[in-house]
């Protein structure tokens, strides 16, 4: 295949439809041209091509310039086929998370999202924190003896959380496992509205489970990551089994 022959199959991919693609090689090609010359070259109506100039004029692959009393059409530089499409997708990054919070919100349908980094795994837990309404009630199973929060956690990001929480109100239900109430500092728990209660001791749990409003979280500190699952039936069924191991534990 040769260079043009591949080229013109690159910009198809690229989304150029057969005649755009005429119009940018000759344009390419000549540097600099008028449409009436161009239209030669790519043996397309006059008309035609001046539309086409005038598209990709708006797309920066191109700029008009006025010589001697002529429309006179100037090439760009190849790199703004770049420059263009890494803005596109910047822009296509921007979207897809302001679409994620609409995507099907009407439908009943359930959404999640996966965070693998230390970074985002703060901001989920700040954010989460921040957006809850007063008097909140976050329903939770943790294993202390695992160090998830640790793992991710600076202290002073952790204790900033705890006081958030206790500012606005919000009640922890937290089950753990058998034994495990005396190995949380006491800090800890003077830090936040908490309640405890020991799992039976056939309840074997070393991971973080959440429940909050209408999300599930799962969330592991060995190998980072937060997996978030927003649904009102699967929430407030999970909710139902939740309560049913709370009726069965202990208190502290």
């Amino acid at each position: 295949m040769s260079n043009l022959k591949l080229i013109a199959k690159q910009l198809r991919e690229l989304g150029f439809n057969k005649n755009e693609t005429k119009v940018y090689l000759e344009l390419t090609q000549l540097g600099e041209a008028t449409a009436t010359n161009i239209a030669k070259r790519a043996s397309l109506p006059r008309t035609t091509v001046i539309s086409i100039l005038q598209k990709l004029e708006k797309e920066n692959y191109l700029s008009l310039q006025q010589y001697k009393g002529k429309r006179v059409f100037w090439i760009e530089s190849p790199q703004m086929l770049k420059n263009t499409l890494l803005s596109r997708l910047k822009i296509a990054d921007e979207l897809n998370s302001l679409l994620l919070d609409l995507y099907r919100v009407e439908a009943d349908f359930p959404h999640g999202k996966i965070y693998d980094t230390k970074s985002g795994i703060k901001s989920f837990i700040e954010k989460t924190i921040f957006e809850l309404e007063k008097k909140s009630e976050i329903l939770t199973i943790e294993s202390p003896n695992a160090g998830n929060y640790h793992k991710i956690l600076s202290e002073d990001f952790y204790f900033s959380m705890l006081r958030m929480k206790r500012e606005k109100g919000i009640i922890t239900k937290t089950l753990v496992p058998t034994g495990a109430i005396k190995s949380i500092h006491p800090k800890k728990i003077r830090e936040q509205a908490i309640i405890l209660r020991e799992l039976p001791v056939e309840v074997d749990f070393h991971a973080s489970f959440w429940i909050i409003k209408d999300m599930l979280v799962l969330f592991s500190g060995k190998y980072p990551f937060i997996v978030a699952i927003k649904h009102r039936i699967i929430a407030a069924s999970m909710k139902s089994i939740y309560n049913y191991l709370w009726n069965i534990s202990r208190g502290n």
